[in-house]
């Protein structure tokens, strides 16, 4: 299976013709449901859908974001007894359902990829869960709300959702967040900012005996941050970049 980054474009996007479409459904936002009507693949034609990992504890951790031109494969086939997956509507969206052996190759090729991704995501969530300590289930847990953003700014969850989402205490999650303000790595307040996120990838780093941060990002299955993120971290290094060596 490809490798998926996360609250992204799953796969490139394809030119499609309207012609082997069905026609439109309109999903509300924040509208949750398991998979498509009819069990098929759809097209995004405008909007975007979250693709959301739930596990036992009823726990929702983001997958991956397709918008405009993505094909969402159907998730009918894809849950195990270990985790299920279903669709959130991040806006007003609207779908279109490919029709059943009409569709492009191409099309049908973006929803193989984009089916086997989403499992070697689920995949990898999983083996965070259960592989790392709580503090580090944390740690990816603050990256992936910073990722779904798409800034180092982002409403921080409440610790009891935390709690649910890394598998832990809620007197856990509030221990290390009072750490992890008292030691400048995130702001204060609900409306929260990672202050360096370079100390967080450095403490993942060392728990999966990994060396760069590129490796870190690819392993916790989240998007690496963009440019706003680096430019801060700039600027809390005093003017020097901070190197994705993580010795």
């Amino acid at each position: 299976a490809g490798h998926l980054d996360p609250l992204s474009s799953p796969v490139p996007s394809v030119s499609t013709k309207v012609g082997y479409l069905r026609p439109l459904t309109r999903i509300r936002p924040g509208e949750r449901f398991p998979s498509f009507d009819h069990g098929e693949a759809a097209m995004v034609r405008s909007g975007a859908l979250i693709a959301e990992l739930i596990t036992t504890t009823g726990s929702s951790l983001p997958l991956a974001r397709f918008v405009e031109g993505d094909v969402a494969p159907s998730l009918a086939r894809l849950s195990t007894p270990a985790f299920s997956l279903r669709y959130r509507s991040e806006e007003v969206t609207q779908i279109a359902w490919l029709r059943s052996g009409d569709e492009a190759p191409a099309a049908r090729e973006q929803e193989t990829r984009a089916r086997d991704a989403l499992l070697f995501a689920s995949m990898q969530q999983i083996t965070i869960l259960t592989c790392l300590p709580a503090s580090y289930r944390l740690y990816v847990e603050l990256l992936r709300c910073a990722s779904v953003s798409g800034n180092v700014c982002f409403d921080l969850p409440t610790h009891t959702e935390l709690a649910a989402r890394t598998c832990t205490t809620r007197e856990t999650i509030s221990r290390e967040i009072s750490l992890l303000r008292r030691h400048g790595v995130l702001s204060q307040g609900k409306s929260a900012q990672l202050l360096n996120t370079h100390d967080l990838l450095r403490r993942i780093a060392r728990s999966l005996q990994l060396d760069d941060e590129a490796d870190v990002w690819k392993s916790i299955g989240v998007a690496p941050l963009g440019s706003v993120d680096v430019i801060h971290a700039h600027q809390c290094c005093g003017g020097n970049r901070p190197s994705t060596d993580l010795h």
